[in-house]
């Protein structure tokens, strides 16, 4: 290895402070330059305790369309893959954020009105399971057929609780979040946009997703569908 080689595969020392005002606000001159310092290979100070502060800043401007910062949340899980792992509360955050960031358009309305009255917004919002919009998150006949017993009965066994958890992989829980934030920043009716943040928001924890209401009437919808299917 040379000693030009050498360098380039070695971190550039940056003060914690430079650090945070690089993080704050992703533009693309900042993103060069934390791809240029592998910011992100420095283990001191602590990332986690940075990203834990930046967070609330990250879900504004995801909310208002800063593109950028799904770039750099996309670096950051691909330089810290062992961090984000260790912090499922930081990683659902930033899944989150990572998907706004990516879609087109900004909320019409002030996100921190959703966060602090959470509870309210979410009062029916698992109505939104039924807009044809959700329809590209699919189950296939084979994955819904387990359940047809207890769906058809309205009454769902513990086994069945867990079936439906293990139905959200990964893959389909962040399928139905790119969704959320299609409906969230573009759908035209402004309370149903309000209520696809909620959503988001309330499914921060992958462990709950089996009992959601929402996630379980998605899937209610799903049979009743190929229920219907049959009867034609």
């Amino acid at each position: 290895m040379t000693h030009r080689d050498h360098k380039k595969s070695t971190p550039i020392s940056v003060h914690p402070e430079l650090r945070r005002n690089l993080l704050t606000n992703p533009t693309h001159e900042s993103l060069s330059t934390i791809i240029e310092y592998q910011l992100f290979d420095q283990p001191y100070p602590p990332l986690v305790d940075d990203i834990l502060c930046l967070l609330p800043y990250w879900e504004q401007q995801a909310c208002e369309g800063n593109v950028v910062l799904a770039a750099l949340i996309q670096y950051l899980t691909q330089r810290s893959p062992h961090f984000i792992k260790n912090e499922p509360m930081i990683q659902a955050n930033l899944l989150r954020i990572r998907i706004l960031a990516s879609t087109p358009g900004i909320f019409s309305f002030p996100p921190y009105e959703i966060q602090e009255h959470l509870v309210q917004f979410l009062q029916t919002a698992d109505v939104l399971a039924d807009l044809p919009t959700l329809e590209v998150v699919s189950f296939s006949s084979a994955e819904i057929t387990p359940l047809a017993s207890d769906l058809t009965r309205f009454r769902l066994t513990p086994h069945s609780r867990r079936y439906i958890q293990n139905l959200f992989h990964a893959e389909r829980r962040e399928a139905v979040l790119s969704v959320l934030a299609h409906i969230a920043k573009l759908y035209p009716i402004i309370s149903t946009c309000r209520k696809a943040y909620a959503l988001m928001l309330s499914l921060d924890n992958p462990d709950i997703w089996g009992k959601h209401p929402f996630c379980l009437r998605l899937i209610a919808n799903r049979f009743w569908d190929y229920q219907l299917d049959e009867c034609k």
